[in-house]
């Protein structure tokens, strides 16, 4: 870019309008690094109860985000040789996890499921938040500290698997709390524990944190992340969400924080060895444009059914519920990150993020 003005100011005026598009968006937080500039902006009110305006610095509820960490913490462990790929997940898990859990065949389930297909979402275990009943139980007892061993339960009893191991895909935050399950088992430290020697403390992501498992490391002094929304409902932080999530996610942190994740991810920093980064981008098609590996998704607008993204390219990283993104371009070396903190919106998440990249485009 020859005018590095230029493009700060049409990324801020972006941010406003997707943010006063919707009367449901009360605040965006958006950080751009690209070449020889990285720009963090934000738009509306934090909290809009007491007028405080968002600030760019501003934590937030990462969501779905967080399964990119999980499944590095994972590969970590591979790569250690503590752990296998095709390692049965009955080897670490307590048989009172397992017990009465059949695959879609009705084989035991910790004897047909591998690790490699939890991370992959391809075990067949059922998502437990788009299962009828279950988000009603998360409303009706807010306070409640769910245990990930409760949430396989729920699914366990409830939900009915989809598919043979390895045969199909679906999304599963139970799958990856099995994950960070096999992570405590493997490593005899809690997740959060593990998360921080591993990957925050190294990275110096000083304001990432679980919330209801160990102390808030708030990113600006007296003042909370930015409010989080489910329509018109606050629902920021609240214990039986955040303990629900737990491996799949769970974790509020900044955009500076998840750009020192996704850069040491990109850079290969985080493995001994390059093949353990690589093997986590071998992608498989979850829909027209999407793919996904370990802990990591694509999206390939060039796939796109509308031909105005194709010339976009491709993008990969991860996604969460409160239309917030972390995704890398590999063509233009640049990562973009972000949140809107509203989990029901009129656009698609890509929509979003494609705007993004064409503001880069057109001002390059």
């Amino acid at each position: 870019m020859t005018n590095r003005t230029e493009p700060t100011i049409m990324l801020q005026q972006l941010l406003d309008n997707l943010v006063n598009e919707q009367a449901a968006i009360r605040s965006g937080i958006l950080l751009i690094d690209f070449p020889d500039l990285c720009w963090q902006g934000a738009a509306g009110l934090a909290d809009p109860e007491i007028g405080l305006t968002a600030d760019p610095a501003d934590a937030f509820l990462i969501d779905s985000m967080a399964k990119m960490m999980t499944a590095t913490l994972v590969m970590k462990l591979i790569e250690a040789g503590r752990i296998h790929l095709e390692d049965p997940v009955g080897k670490f898990l307590d048989a009172t996890i397992l017990d009465g859990l059949k695959d879609s065949n009705g084989a035991p389930f910790g004897k047909t499921v591998t690790i490699k297909h939890l991370l992959s979402h391809r075990s067949g275990l059922a998502d437990d938040w788009n299962e009828p009943g279950f988000f009603d139980l998360i409303v009706a007892a807010p306070d409640k500290h769910w245990t990930p061993e409760e949430t396989i339960e729920f699914v366990k009893v409830n939900c009915q698997p989809k598919f043979p191991p390895g045969e199909g895909f679906q999304y599963s935050d139970p799958g990856y709390n099995m994950l960070g399950l096999i992570i405590e088992s493997v490593t005899g430290q809690s997740l959060h524990e593990f998360s921080r020697a591993m990957l925050f403390e190294p990275l110096g992501m000083k304001h990432t944190y679980r919330p209801s498992h160990e102390d808030s490391r708030p990113s600006l002094s007296n003042r909370e992340p930015a409010h989080r929304y489910l329509q018109d409902t606050e629902c920021t932080a609240i214990p039986s969400v955040m303990t629900a999530d737990w491996a799949g996610g769970g974790l509020i942190s900044t955009t500076e924080d998840l750009n020192r994740f996704l850069r040491a991810f990109v850079r290969g920093d985080l493995f001994a060895n390059a093949e353990t980064r690589d093997h986590m981008l071998q992608w498989k098609r979850t829909s027209d444009f999407t793919y996904y590996g370990f802990g990591v998704s694509r999206v390939n607008y060039a796939e796109s059914d509308n031909p105005e993204q194709h010339a976009l390219g491709e993008i990969w990283g991860h996604t969460g519920s409160s239309h917030n993104f972390m995704y890398y371009w590999p063509s233009r070396d640049t990562t973009m990150i972000g949140t809107l903190n509203q989990m029901v919106t009129e656009t698609q998440l890509y929509d979003t993020v494609a705007r993004i990249m064409q503001v880069l485009i057109d001002e390059a």
